[in-house]
Parts: structure tokens; sequence; C-alpha cells
């Protein structure tokens, strides 16, 4: 089977397609540099964990990211995908000429968020680490009071460009900080944002005679302007929750393989991905694991609380002898003054 040579494509019509592509490439890049503001306001951000998720990120230098399908509330992430078909199909609804690229692509990206939101080859898999600005939030001492529960407090970057302290293990893999979006309007927007000026770059009858007459081109080929526009989606969505889960003001760090942000070198799957196993609930979850950027360190840990059903001085005591135990110097210890029963 012959295997078309760039050169072989339609110049002038490869030349209007990367001018287009350019165009997506830099409306995304001005995106980043708006989302580099957007980190947690305060200099500590919080996870919950039981007491076996403590002594495994301590003893084991280590947090999980896990896949985001398998969350206590499986239904987060479709809820993104839900908002985004809903913006989409109000879009088509307004009569839009059925042979454009702008519909074609409106419809693909229906069909990759809206109707095959769990099917791989579709939307590349997601993996999460969850925390709260909070670190005594009654809503999760109740999620994990009965076991004990523990809030671990991690030191937060100034911006997004700046290292977590930790990266995931896949070196093609990347994580970005997300603040989660809970005003169903708001997400709306955020949606409609991202799809117009992209759907306006494409809006030109030279653009779509150019992407379809080079349209399986690898650089500029209509496949590649659908890649690129999930996955800038994709960082969008994937911070969308349901108004009642508002109280817990959560923030992600959303750990993927990203079409625009590689980390290290891709060897086309040669190395067999990082995918590690965990029982949550009965059932087997996936889990990436995020390490120290230096593996002679250790995670930015800068306080850890107990929960509310647990002794303070007993507690207490068990977790600073298992951070000297296990190198950790200079995390501040204490308990929940919360009253409450479960």
């Amino acid at each position: 089977m012959h295997t078309k040579l760039l050169s072989e494509y339609d110049q002038p019509a490869v030349k209007l397609a990367l001018s287009a592509f350019n165009q997506v490439l830099a409306f995304n890049h001005t995106r980043e540099l708006t989302a580099a503001k957007s980190v947690p306001p305060t200099s500590l951000i919080y996870h919950y964990t039981t007491a076996d998720g403590l002594k495994g990120i301590i003893e084991k230098n280590e947090l999980w990211a896990s896949s985001a399908y398998f969350l206590n509330d499986s239904a987060e992430i479709t809820y993104g995908y839900g908002v985004l078909k809903e913006v989409l199909d109000d879009w088509l609804a307004k009569g839009r000429p059925k042979e454009s690229t702008t519909v074609r692509l409106a419809q693909d990206l229906r069909k990759a968020f809206g109707e095959h939101p769990l099917n791989k080859d579709v939307i590349p898999p997601i993996y999460l680490a969850c925390f709260c600005e909070d670190d005594n939030l009654l809503s999760q001492w109740r999620t994990y009071g009965q076991s004990g529960g523990y809030s671990l407090g991690f030191k937060v970057p100034p911006n997004v460009f700046t290292p977590k302290g930790f990266e995931p293990e896949p070196k093609t893999y990347t994580g970005e900080w997300v603040r989660v979006v809970y005003d169903r309007s708001e997400q709306s927007k955020k949606c409609t944002a991202i799809l117009e000026p992209l759907f306006a770059i494409l809006d030109n009858p030279d653009t779509e005679r150019a992407i379809a007459t080079i349209t399986d081109n690898p650089l500029c080929g209509y496949s590649k302007f659908l890649r690129v526009i999930v996955d800038i989606l994709l960082d969008e969505i994937v911070s969308f929750k349901n108004e009642a889960f508002k109280v817990e003001k959560e923030w992600r760090v959303v750990v993927r393989e990203r079409e625009l942000n590689k980390q290290g070198t891709d060897d086309g799957g040669a190395t067999p991905l990082a995918i590690h196993f965990h029982v949550s609930r009965g059932i087997l979850v996936p889990h990436l694991r995020l390490i120290p950027l230096d593996s002679a360190k250790k995670l930015p840990i800068a306080c850890i609380r107990s929960g509310p059903t647990l002794d303070k001085t007993t507690a207490g005591m068990a977790i600073s002898l298992m951070l000297d135990k296990n190198g950790f110097s200079g995390v501040q210890v204490e308990g929940s003054d919360i009253s409450v029963r479960f």
C-alpha cells in the first residue's frame, strides 16, 4: 500500500489548511495563557483519603490519579459530555448548511462526546486526582468519616506553568490543574467560547475546500483538526460538575495524553503504559501514579488533618511516627474540631 508523501498533497490547499490550523493553535495558546491565572486561591489545596490511602501516599511517596470513569459518582465525566452535547445540538438546530465542514465537525464532536463517551478509541483515557479548597469540610468527612478519614494539604504552585512537585509516571502523559465549575450556564458559556471561534476559523469556503482536498493529510487534514479540537474541549468539560456538589470547591489534576501538550518522548506504544489497579467499593479501579519530579525528594505535603471521628492525640501521634519513619519533615499535624456523628 502506497503511503502518500507530504509533497504529494495539493500544496496550495496545504497552505490554506495550515493557515487555519495555526489559527486554532494560536487560539489555544491564548486560552492557556489565561488558564495560567486559574490556580487555587491559597498556597495549599487538600486531598481527602482513608487511613489506607494516607498510608500508601506516605510510604510509597506517591499519589494516585484514578480513572475518571470509576469515581464515586460515575456520572461526573459524562455530565460534562452532556453539557457539550446540548450546546452542539443548539448550534446544529440553527439551520447550518449540511455539507459544510463546521456541521460535519459539530456532528463528529457530538458523536465523540454524546454518543460514544466511554469508547477509548474516540475519547482517550482520563485520570483524576481530586482536591478541595477546605481541609475540614463536613461533606468530605461524611464520605471518609466512618473509616477515620484524613485531609492532606499540598503546596500549590503560583501558576499552571510552575511544576506541581509531582508528575505522572507515564512519560507521554501530562497533568494540569483545573477548577471545577458547578454553574450550568457558566458551563455552557465555556463550551460556546471554544466552539464559536474555532467554527469561525473553519467557516470559510476556501478553507473548507482546502481541508476537503487534503482530508487525510496527517498535519492539517480534517482528522487532525478533529483530534485537536477534541483535545481542547476535553480539558474544559472535564471540569464540569453538578451544582449539588458546589460546597466542595473542588480542584482537579487532570492526567491524560494530550495532543498539544506532550511530556517526554512518544515511542509509538513500544513502552507499555504504566497503569496500576486498586480495589474500591468491590471493583477494580485503574490508576496512574503521580510521583515527585525528583525521585530523591518527597511529595510537597505541608499538613495533615485527621477526621472528626478519630481521637486527635492518638491519630496525631501515629501520623507523626509514620512521617518520621518515611523521611517527611516539617509537616504540620492536627485533628478536626467538628463535632459530628456518622
